[in-house]
């Protein structure tokens, strides 16, 4: 996407608005011109769908551009190493793990849903608990796993409680929790 439109407080990103959704082949080509650009220095072994929008958000042109990326009549991509990010669409999350064989990784932020409606509004309409049996569903293959992201805002979700909620939340999912600092920007009313 460029720009997005789910609104969540910490993010930069979210002050832009959604602009546009990328077609299948602008975020193929992404990849390409990255390869093509890099590819004499370091080669490119994974790719992340996250950073600036939603790609749940835009699930006709992402779930076929993850597809090309791993086809090996495509990119010829590990299908372990591309990974689609969410902040919590559960129709799409569901859409996605059965048209798709990427990973997913979902931005979790919060352990309970008075503080993920404030900082996620998306949680309003999807909350933790339906966000959560969707993940205890989803059809993870052998050896795989979810990706927690959990970006770190102090005194807001960054608590021994919160920790302990965590552990609670994710329990029979086969997962890592991903802990990122924040990166404040101006007229933010986040700390890290």
């Amino acid at each position: 996407q460029v720009g997005c439109a789910l609104n969540c407080q910490f993010c930069l990103t979210a002050k832009m608005g959604l602009k546009s959704q990328l077609t299948t082949a602008e975020i193929v080509d992404q990849v390409v011109q990255t390869r093509r650009f890099f590819g004499h220095e370091q080669e490119l072994t994974n790719v992340v769908f996250m950073g600036m929008g939603e790609p749940l958000h835009n699930p006709d042109n992402v779930i076929p551009a993850s597809n090309i990326l791993i086809n090996g009549r495509g990119l010829d991509f590990s299908r372990r190493k591309v990974t689609v990010s969410t902040s919590g669409l559960v129709p799409a999350i569901r859409r996605f793990g059965k048209e798709s064989t990427a990973r997913i990784a979902v931005s979790l932020n919060a352990t309970t849903n008075e503080v993920r409606d404030w900082i996620m509004p998306i949680n309003r309409k999807h909350p933790l608990e339906e966000l959560m049996q969707a993940l205890r569903e989803y059809p993870l293959g052998k050896h795989e796993r979810v990706t927690f992201e959990y970006v770190m805002l102090k005194d807001v979700n960054d608590s021994m409680d919160d920790a302990k909620r965590i552990l609670r939340l994710v329990s029979n999912i086969p997962c890592k929790v991903n802990l990122i600092p924040f990166n404040p920007h101006p007229g933010t009313e986040f700390d890290p």
